[in-house]
């Protein structure tokens, strides 16, 4: 799964340094208002500086949580002016690249994460020189400090060399001139494993973010009003997914055993961006079958839930978000409740698949990769 996580970052950002690459900015002279046409994406570099804190989610952590992250990104992106891609998102839409370097102020115990994100980002307002924008994006990250028993066994927070990062921003923007916008929000990322590997507590840091794109090709968005959505456009469709992973048990980390479970659930369109959902699943988790033995439990390891929550549509990828309550678990989970945040792509012939991340508030329990199928 990481391969081929890898080979799509990797045909992505080339795809965009080529389509960089091939088209010439326009010389300042003449970069303004009458001569900058709508109607081709805007190309931008970005440099960005972040500084936070670690959110201490576990008593486990807490000595350790006690730091100020501070990270440096700078990030290439297509920032879409055409009509249609404003027409389905009612904003203007960047897709793009972030290169990320955090430092997590203690090295000697969580060293530093290396990271490369794919994002979507919609602006509102994009025409006026203030506009606001929300971020979403996924990628890998390299952490150079892992946990280990005995160099290493304070760092609690992740254990392997690759994790998973997911970010989420809310941005404030001031367009300077055509070439320059200053930019500062706040920005929550969360890096993990997904539970591939024992302990992996994961970290968690919202933090400040203060930084400036240039644009390699300008572009002007004009402004636009939407099309009525159509009352046949708001469909119900009914979706069934199977879901798998190998995951280690947590008291014997080097012992990896599957982890399958079937999903269902109905997603009801609010829109051309967004569906409520509602759902059931049933996993069985053979490392909770183990160690229910090992501690003489004749329990039953498997466990059943109720599924209720929301997705945001994005062409054909949609980003979910659901809470999970536990209606059947005979051995007791963390939490009664739990959330999951998912990522699917969907092609036009019903078949779809992602990624998935279960989590009890915000300890990772594992990252599943699923294939399901649209009934309707």
């Amino acid at each position: 799964m990481v391969d081929m996580t890898k080979a799509k970052i990797i045909l992505f950002i080339l795809w965009l340094v080529n389509f960089s690459a091939a088209s010439v900015p326009l010389p300042a002279s003449t970069a303004d208002s009458d001569t900058i046409t709508t109607s081709r994406a805007a190309i931008n570099l970005g440099l960005y500086g972040h500084y936070g804190f670690i959110i201490p989610h576990s008593q486990d952590i807490r000595n350790i949580a006690d730091s100020n992250p501070w990270g440096i990104t700078t990030e290439l992106s297509i920032h879409f002016t055409d009509s249609a891609s404003w027409q389905y998102l009612q904003a203007y839409p960047r897709l793009g690249a972030t290169f990320a370097y955090y430092n997590f102020d203690k090295p000697d115990v969580l060293g530093n994460a290396y990271a490369l994100i794919l994002y979507v980002e919609p602006f509102l307002s994009a025409h006026k020189n203030f506009s606001l924008s929300f971020r979403l994006g996924a990628g890998l990250a390299y952490m150079n400090n892992v946990y280990h028993p005995t160099t290493n066994p304070d760092n609690l927070f992740y254990s392997t060399k690759i994790s998973f990062p997911l970010v989420a921003n809310l941005m404030a923007n001031y367009r300077l001139n055509d070439y320059l916008l200053l930019r500062a929000g706040a920005t929550y990322k969360h890096i993990s494993n997904g539970g591939i590997r024992q302990p992996n507590k994961g970290i968690n840091f919202p933090s400040a973010s203060l930084g400036i794109d240039y644009a390699l090709r300008p572009a002007h968005f004009p402004q636009r009003q939407p099309i009525a959505i159509k009352s046949g456009e708001r469909k119900r469709h009914y979706l069934v997914a199977i879901l798998g992973t190998m995951k280690d048990r947590k008291d014997i980390p080097t012992d990896k055993l599957p982890l399958v479970g079937i999903n269902a659930y109905a997603s009801q369109k609010l829109g051309r961006l967004s569906a409520l959902t509602a759902g059931a699943e049933w996993v069985a988790d053979y490392t909770l079958k183990e160690n229910l033995k090992d501690r003489g439990r004749n329990e039953d390891f498997q466990r059943g839930a109720l599924l209720a929550g929301h997705e945001l549509y994005i062409g054909r990828f949609r980003f979910s978000q659901q809470l999970g309550v536990y209606v059947y678990a005979p051995s007791k989970g963390r939490d009664p409740v739990y959330q999951r945040w998912g990522l699917e792509y969907h092609t036009a012939k019903r078949l779809f698949w992602g990624i998935n991340l279960k989590a009890h508030r915000h300890v990772a329990d594992f990252l599943d990769a699923r294939v399901g199928l649209r009934l309707k």
